[in-house]
């Protein structure tokens, strides 16, 4: 059985979080950002990337099993976790902006909108 090992050392993107483990049941897409709506603490649709500590990486998307609601999608990216910003600012991703906050990770319902925007260029 596949699993995703999650486990965030403290950053400056979203501090520590203790190592989760999940149960994959479907297959993992990649991606420089994905769209995602309805998130918390975003009005209208939020932008997400992986991020570590050279900054913006790939994110990943993957349906994991959840104790709670049985399957979920899995949201993560680099060894700093998620970063976040409503969708359509122009300036860089950056720790310094008020417009973006950090999360080690998202756990979404099934069936959440997500468009991926692939890219041939590497984060």
């Amino acid at each position: 059985m596949a699993q995703v090992w999650i486990d965030i050392e403290d950053n400056d993107n979203c501090g520590y979080f203790p190592m989760q483990t999940f149960e994959v049941r479907g297959q993992e897409r990649v991606a420089s950002s994905i769209l995602l709506d309805d998130v918390t603490d975003v009005e209208g649709q939020c932008e997400a990337v992986g991020w570590s500590e050279e900054g913006r990486c790939e994110v990943r998307v993957v349906p994991v099993g959840d104790s709670g609601a049985g399957e979920s999608i899995l949201v993560h990216g680099g060894n700093h976790g998620i970063r976040l910003r409503s969708y359509g600012a122009l300036a860089d991703w950056s720790l310094e902006s008020e417009d973006e906050f950090g999360e080690p990770y998202m756990l979404l319902p099934t069936g959440t909108s997500i468009e991926f925007i692939e890219s041939a260029e590497t984060c």
